[in-house]
């Protein structure tokens, strides 16, 4: 298992961090960060073995283009062990804090046409891990996998993962085609309390149960209606009447923007059966997550785009439940505010050769706003927090290219913001900004919140430590002396945490990942692309009973250190000879054309560079990963 140390590692030595004060008679301790993707063997539910996890445990690789047809892999000589993850989740088992589960979207199985959500189990609190895949996939032969509903998907995603008091464990998330037929749906699965079967490839600290799908619709490349960006809570207030429920909201996308809804639909038999769907919200809307307070109440929220319609604003909306998510109130505007936006011309992403954008052609991710929402089960912080990242009003200022970043024309500095309503959501704070370090900007994003036993843990990624931080460039962007976007290296990006006991005042606790990391790889599409998923996750527990004990929290984040940097040969030859740093490793084959010859015939080539595709997928170029950290609070 790989592990890392919180802090800097100076000439192969390792020092640990102390305890870190925070606000109050607590305190807190960030501990080694973990590989949770751990680049190892896979473990399948029921503890047998199939084509699919052998080859998400293969650590093989190979420059030799493949020579092995028909056998269901795009390339025979690379295994999937060292392919990319994102946009984690974790939640911690109430009834053992030693058991930690964490989910991401896992592309290991790229080279057998299917991409599916990965599932890590943890049983010493999150210091190491084993990995998983959750049952469905198109080359699962186990008895489970051959009756889910996924079967016949070839793709799942956007992970959930949630426990209730019995210690029962609930996978959520989408599954599609992306070929007809489509399949389109959001779905749970359940695991039950105890362990599952062993086998040669290991046993899980969860038993498989089933899936229910919860709704159905299309795919976002084949139809204008279908399902995205989920969220589920379980009701674990012992105070609650419904104890025991199971949440879920999703996004439905109805091919105009104006039609977008977000559903909601609720299980009262721990995942036997779910609800039909209900809308929650108006219009112009996307993204949703849900809180349950100590009495019970259920509040979902989402992200909200402001329209000609003078009630439709901008920011972020909420409504709420008095009777276990039967019915919920009209929405309420949390906040308002200017989204951080970075794109060119609109666009939201910028890479290379189709994805090139408008000089001087930086290079970053897409950073979508994904307003996240939580109370405090146990009753000790009262209230409902919502946190949000948004460009400080007063860093806005002109862009000197064609790159925005808030307003159009305009960039700006985005700061994770939290704002409380004790007023059973009826009214709202004004937004905090819970780690404003003026004197060390950076941009913030990907923030998420969450609260138990009197704590409240907030999380974010930003770019503090990048000596070319600028509100006029995306995130690990410099400019060299001709006035091209290149890489500021790798020393950009890292994941920060702040405390607090009330959600208004907040502590700054400082770096919790072990180091730093470029997130512009163009490691996507055909490795011309930067992504880094949509969001990242912290969740907080009680640790009474387990090693290390007392209240602590587990962050998860999706992280490029192990990443190997290389060139792109269809960019230098193109570009002649020019190398930006944002290319990964891999090893395409000259087909031979005289120089200067066009051959618009080679998939994916690029005119007067026609390359095969990459043939060391596995070799590191891809490496991105998901890792981990546990806060000590108390």
């Amino acid at each position: 298992m790989h592990r890392r140390l919180i802090v800097g590692i100076v000439t192969g030595v390792a020092t640990v961090l102390a305890p870190i004060a925070v606000t109050g008679t607590t305190s807190a301790a960030p501990m080694a960060d973990f590989a949770v993707s751990d680049d190892g063997a896979y473990t399948r539910h029921d503890g047998g073995t199939d084509q699919a996890i052998a080859h998400c445990g293969n650590p093989a690789t190979s420059p030799a283009p493949d020579d092995v047809a028909n056998d269901g892999d795009s390339d025979s000589n690379d295994g999937g062990n060292r392919r990319q993850g994102n946009e984690p989740t974790v939640a911690i088992d109430p009834t053992n804090p030693d058991v930690v589960v964490a989910g991401w979207n896992d592309y290991c199985m790229t080279d057998l046409a299917a991409g599916w959500m990965g599932l890590g189990f943890s049983t010493d609190g999150g210091r190491s891990w084993f990995d998983s895949a959750l049952p469905g996939y198109p080359l699962d032969n186990s008895t489970e996998g051959m009756a889910s509903p996924l079967k016949g998907r070839t793709d799942s995603g956007d992970p959930l993962v949630a426990f209730d008091n019995d210690g029962r464990l609930f996978v959520g998330g989408i599954a599609f085609n992306r070929v007809m037929p489509q399949n389109g749906s959001v779905f749970v699965s359940t695991y039950a309390a105890g362990p599952g079967p062993a086998g040669p490839t290991g046993q899980l600290p969860k038993d498989y149960l089933r899936t229910r799908i919860i709704d159905k619709a299309g795919t976002p490349s084949l139809a204008g209606i279908f399902q995205d960006k989920p969220s589920m809570e379980v009701d674990r207030s012992t105070a609650s009447r419904f104890e025991d429920n199971v949440y879920f909201c999703w996004s439905k996308f109805q091919g105009n923007a104006g039609r977008t809804k977000i559903y909601f639909s609720r299980s009262t038999d721990h995942g036997a059966t779910w609800q039909n769907g209900q809308i929650v919200s108006d219009g112009a809307v996307q993204g949703c997550d849900i809180a349950v307070e100590h009495d019970g109440d259920v509040y979902v929220s989402w992200r909200s785009f402001g329209t000609s319609n003078p009630n439709q604003r901008n920011g972020m909306r909420v409504v709420r439940s008095t009777d276990g998510g039967l019915t919920f109130s009209k929405p309420v505007q949390i906040a308002t505010f200017t989204s951080y936006f970075p794109n060119i011309g609109g666009a939201r992403d910028c890479g290379d050769g189709p994805f090139v954008c408008a000089a001087p052609s930086f290079v970053f991710p897409r950073i979508p706003l994904e307003p996240r929402l939580t109370a405090d089960q146990s009753g000790k912080v009262p209230g409902v927090f919502a946190t949000w990242n948004a460009v400080d009003p007063a860093s806005i200022v002109p862009s000197q290219t064609a790159y925005s970043s808030a307003t159009p024309g305009t960039v700006g500095r985005s700061l994770v913001y939290v704002a409380r309503s004790t007023t059973n959501g009826t009214s709202w704070s004004p937004g905090v900004a819970v780690d404003p370090s003026p004197g060390d900007p950076g941009h913030q994003f990907f923030s998420d919140v969450d609260a138990y036993g009197g704590m409240l843990v907030a999380i974010w990624q930003d770019n503090r430590t990048d000596d070319a931080y600028s509100v006029q460039r995306p995130v690990g962007n410099r400019l060299d002396a001709q006035g091209r976007a290149v890489s500021s290296g790798t020393d950009v990006v890292a994941t920060y945490a702040a405390t607090s006991t009330d959600g208004v005042t907040w502590t700054p606790q400082g770096m919790i990942s072990a180091t730093t990391h470029q997130p512009s790889y163009e490691m996507f599409g055909s490795r011309d692309i930067p992504f880094q998923g949509d969001y990242n996750w912290v969740a907080v527990a009680d640790g009474n009973g387990a090693a290390g004990g007392g209240l602590f929290a587990y962050a998860a984040w999706t992280d490029n250190r192990e990443v190997v940097p290389g060139v792109d040969p269809r960019e230098t030859e193109a570009e002649g000879g020019f190398v930006d740093g944002f290319d990964v490793l891999q090893c395409r084959v000259d087909l031979g054309r005289a120089a200067g010859e066009v051959n618009r015939d080679v998939p994916l080539a690029r005119a007067d560079a026609p390359y095969t595709g990459d043939n060391c997928g596995n070799g590191g170029g891809l490496d991105q990963d998901i890792f981990g950290t546990r806060i000590l609070l108390d």
